[in-house]
């Protein structure tokens, strides 16, 4: 899987679950669920060196200290983000915010 792909994956896997607002998920569950257990080291670089700071894919990190919680800060620019890199945008986010 390329670099591109598992990000797309992270944020397909926030977008389905609806990870926004009050909502968060600590970085261990979200990798759990959107990668394979061999890919998960990769992940982890990629959404704590690349995203997060670059605010990739419109994730955000939530908390302080030694929480890793991360959730979504736009789901549109997240919806925008997938379809422009490849991704599978989920059908109700697809037919509300990206035009074809």
């Amino acid at each position: 899987m390329s670099e591109q792909d598992i990000k797309n994956r992270i944020v397909e896997t926030l977008l389905n679950d609806r990870v926004t607002g009050s909502n968060k998920v600590s970085i261990d569950t979200l990798l759990n669920h959107a990668v394979r257990d061999s890919e998960q080291g990769q992940a982890r670089r990629l959404l704590k060196d690349e995203m997060l700071p670059k605010s990739e894919g419109s994730i955000q990190q939530v908390g302080g200290g030694a929480r890793e919680n991360v959730q979504l800060a736009d789901i549109e620019g997240a919806t925008r983000y997938v379809h422009r890199n490849g991704g599978d945008v989920p059908w109700k986010l697809k037919q509300k915010y990206i035009e074809d």
